[in-house]
């Protein structure tokens, strides 16, 4: 008997139903969807008959997967004729934590036609596209990583990370091209941080752990740390590229409570508007602390921070020995809209520049000089050792 699906939504939805349920593999967790539009069962209840019933029927049958499977890890949607994923983007939508996907043997020829999915999976660790002409792209393996960055797998071979391409510079000599060709390696592996002596760094550990604290619940208790001729701006950088891999950061960035009083000086050109924005004193320090966002820093995880000190001299006066110390992190803020259901704190990345004074007698800290840049969420890979 033939489900016409525009005679009866119903019946098409037993119809998608049914085909979701025949093609999927509960065990390992894998919806088969390769070549649709070859199914008899489908042909044969009328869904494939028409141009116009084509078209909607795969956004409908993501719509009854979305009711219907809840723990889809893999899905095939090997020939299908797919030539643009436009058509088929409801996927992502409805498994948007899928791990595995194979686009094999359809008919992706450019980089755009992948695009709407670009950072859309962002749990996917396997990805196969053999059978495509886009696999014969130039870069074509960095391509994919830039649209699909937590790939581990490409058309079934280990991603170990990108080789650079050795280059020759024209007219120079064989150690000039030796040198270029071997510029991907870096003399010195990424470390987490940086102390000059483990004395600045016992200094820095404990007056952090103790700023930070208060930072987050009562920032007008630190101004004991600041005097009349202590300094304090904030830096809004939104041109650094934001890291969407984590779930609670696909939102919409919100800077409102930022750009008007950031002193980015890429940003903010005239000499009065970036006077104003520079807070000099305890009480033009509090104001401004208190425009700021409320936070959260998580001391408990170690790895989300990297923090540099070696030694400054001259803060103040020539005989000064003080300390400069950097600090790249992340915080987050209380969510934007607390009373929506997929409500998340959101993310920021930071980087904070302080020049600090020891007392040699007391041990008390004075900050002289305190740089808060704030931008979008980046996570700590950038430090993680390697």
């Amino acid at each position: 008997m033939q489900t016409d699906p525009g005679n009866g939504t119903q019946g098409t939805i037993a119809v998608l139903r049914n085909f979701l349920m025949s093609r999927y593999n509960p065990q390992v967790q894998l919806l088969d969807l390769q070549n649709l539009y070859g199914d008899q069962y489908l042909l044969s209840n009328g869904l494939l008959s028409q141009d116009s019933t084509r078209s909607k029927m795969f956004p409908a049958m993501m719509k009854v997967a979305s009711m219907d499977l809840k723990n889809v890890e893999s899905v095939n949607m090997a020939a299908n004729n797919i030539s643009d994923v436009t058509a088929v983007t409801t996927l992502a939508a409805t498994f948007p934590q899928l791990k595995n996907l194979s686009l094999a043997n359809n008919d992706i020829s450019q980089w755009r036609h992948l695009d709407p999915w670009r950072h859309k999976f962002r749990e996917m660790r396997e990805l196969v596209l053999t059978g495509n002409p886009i696999t014969g792209l130039n870069n074509y393996r960095a391509e994919i990583l830039r649209r699909f960055p937590s790939l581990k797998m490409l058309d079934g071979e280990i991603i170990e990370g990108l080789n650079v391409p050795e280059f020759k510079i024209r007219g120079s000599s064989p150690a000039v091209n030796s040198f270029a060709a071997n510029i991907k390696k870096l003399p010195v592996s990424t470390k987490a941080g940086f102390f000059e002596t483990s004395e600045i760094q016992n200094i820095v550990m404990d007056f952090l752990g103790k700023f930070f604290q208060v930072y987050d619940s009562d920032r007008s208790q630190l101004m004991p740390l600041y005097d009349h001729l202590s300094l304090f701006s904030v830096s809004l950088n939104t041109g650094v590229p934001r890291d969407l891999s984590a779930r609670d950061n696909q939102g919409i960035q919100n800077w409102s409570s930022y750009i008007p009083i950031s002193r980015n000086l890429t940003r903010v050109t005239t000499s009065n508007t970036r006077q104003n924005r520079l807070a000099l004193g305890q009480d033009q320090i509090l104001q401004l602390l208190r425009k700021i966002p409320p936070s959260k820093h998580d001391l408990s995880a170690p790895e989300k921070f990297a923090i540099e000190a070696w030694t400054a001299r001259g803060l103040r006066a020539p005989e000064d020995a003080g300390i400069m110390l950097i600090v790249h992190g992340e915080f987050e803020e209380p969510p934007q809209q607390p009373g929506r259901a997929n409500a998340y704190p959101l993310k920021r990345s930071f980087d904070r520049t302080l020049l600090l004074l020891p007392a040699p007698a007391t041990g008390a800290i004075l900050v002289v000089s305190d740089l808060l840049t704030v931008r979008g969420w980046a996570g700590s890979k950038a430090w993680a050792p390697r």
